[in-house]
C-alpha cells in the first residue's frame, strides 16, 4: 500500500464521520465530567467559572503537547516506512539524529499554534502551563511504554530515554532547590486525573478504531495515535466555544487574580483607612495654621526696639 493509499483510507466514508463523531461524544462526556467537579466543589459562579475553564484548558494543553509530539514521532516513523534506498535514504541515515532535532523544534512551534491560535488558553498561568506540560511528558512516556512492553516494539527505546531526559530535565536544574522540586512535581500530580481521562480517551478510540480496521496495524501504531489526536484537536477546535457559551458569563475573570469577597473586603478597609488619614492630616495642618507660635507673639514687640535702637543710633551719629 502506497503513501497516497494510506491518506486516502483515513478519510473514507462512513467510517470517518463515525470516527469523529465518537470523539466528540467522548469530549462532551469530558466536559460534563469538568462541570459536575467544578459545581461540586465550588459555591460562588466566579469561582466555578474559572475552575471549568481551567479544568477544560489543561486537557485542551495534555493533548496539544502530546499531539505534537507524538505528531514529530508519526513523521519520523513515516520516513523510515516510505523512504526507499537511494540517495534520500542515505542522508537519511547519516542525520537522521539532527533532523530528529529540527523535528522537536517544529512540535515546540505547533504546540503554541495549538494553544495560542488555534484555541487560545486564556485561564492559565504560567505555572499552571509548565505543569501540564510536564504532565504531558509522563503521558508521552506512558504511550511509548505501552508500545515498548505491551505491543513488544523495540523502535522507541531512544526516544524513551530521550524524553526521560527532558522530563528530569523540566525539574531539575544546577540551582534548583529540593522544595522547587516538590512544589514541580505537587503541581504536575494534580494534573493526574486529566492525563488518566486523556488516556482513557485514547484508549476507547484506539481500541474502536482496531476493531473496525479504521486504524490499520501495520501502519505503526505511532502513527494511528497522531491520528487520533488529530481528531481530537479538531474536535476541540471545533466544540470548545459551546461550553464557552453555555457555562461562562460576558466577562470571565481572570485565573490568576480572583477577586474574592475576603481581598474586596481588605481593598476597602484600605481605601477607607487611607481616607481616614488623609482627613486627619488635612484637619492637623488647618489647627497648625490658624494657632500662632510663642515666638511670633513676641516678635512685634522685638521689631519694636529694633526701630527704637536704630534711631538712637542715628541721632547718636547726628551729634
Amino acid at each position: 500500500m502506497s503513501y497516497s493509499e494510506y491518506v486516502a483510507h483515513y478519510f473514507e466514508m462512513p467510517q470517518c464521520i463515525i470516527f469523529f463523531l465518537l470523539t466528540s461524544v467522548l469530549l462532551a462526556v469530558v466536559y460534563v465530567i469538568f462541570y459536575l467537579y467544578a459545581k461540586n466543589t465550588t459555591k460562588q459562579d466566579d469561582f466555578f467559572e474559572q475552575k471549568f475553564f481551567s479544568l477544560s484548558e489543561r486537557y485542551y494543553e495534555l493533548i496539544f503537547s502530546g499531539g505534537s509530539i507524538i505528531g514529530f514521532m508519526a513523521v519520523y516513523f513515516l520516513i523510515n516506512l516510505f523512504l526507499g534506498p537511494g540517495e534520500l535514504k542515505n542522508i537519511w541515515d547519516s542525520y537522521k539524529d539532527y533532523l530528529l532535532l529540527i523535528f522537536m523544534i517544529i512540535s515546540i512551534l505547533l504546540n503554541s499554534f495549538c494553544d495560542h491560535v488555534l484555541v487560545r488558553l486564556k485561564h492559565l498561568d504560567r505555572d499552571d502551563m509548565a505543569s501540564i506540560r510536564l504532565t504531558g511528558m509522563a503521558y508521552m512516556i506512558l504511550i511509548l511504554c505501552y508500545l515498548k512492553f505491551i505491543y513488544e516494539s523495540n523502535n522507541y527505546d531512544t526516544l524513551i530515554a530521550y524524553f526521560l531526559t527532558l522530563m528530569i530535565g523540566r525539574f531539575v536544574y544546577f540551582d534548583a532547590s529540593f522544595k522547587d522540586f516538590l512544589n514541580c512535581i505537587k503541581n504536575a500530580a494534580a494534573n493526574i486525573p486529566i492525563m488518566i481521562m486523556a488516556l482513557a480517551n485514547l484508549a476507547i478510540l484506539c481500541a474502536y478504531g482496531y476493531s473496525t480496521e479504521y486504524l490499520l496495524k501495520h501502519n505503526g501504531v505511532i502513527t494511528n495515535i497522531f491520528f487520533v489526536h488529530l481528531y481530537i484537536i479538531v474536535a476541540i477546535f471545533l466544540w470548545h466555544f459551546i461550553p464557552a457559551r453555555l457555562v461562562a458569563k460576558k466577562k470571565v475573570k481572570n485565573l490568576d487574580k480572583p477577586k474574592t469577597p475576603d481581598r474586596k473586603r481588605r481593598r476597602e478597609e484600605r481605601e477607607t483607612e487611607r481616607t481616614h488619614r488623609a482627613r486627619e492630616d488635612r484637619e492637623l495642618e488647618r489647627t497648625h495654621r490658624n494657632r500662632r507660635p510663642h515666638n511670633q507673639e513676641r516678635f512685634p514687640d522685638y521689631e519694636e526696639d529694633y526701630s527704637q535702637e536704630e534711631e538712637i543710633d542715628i541721632e547718636i551719629i547726628d551729634l
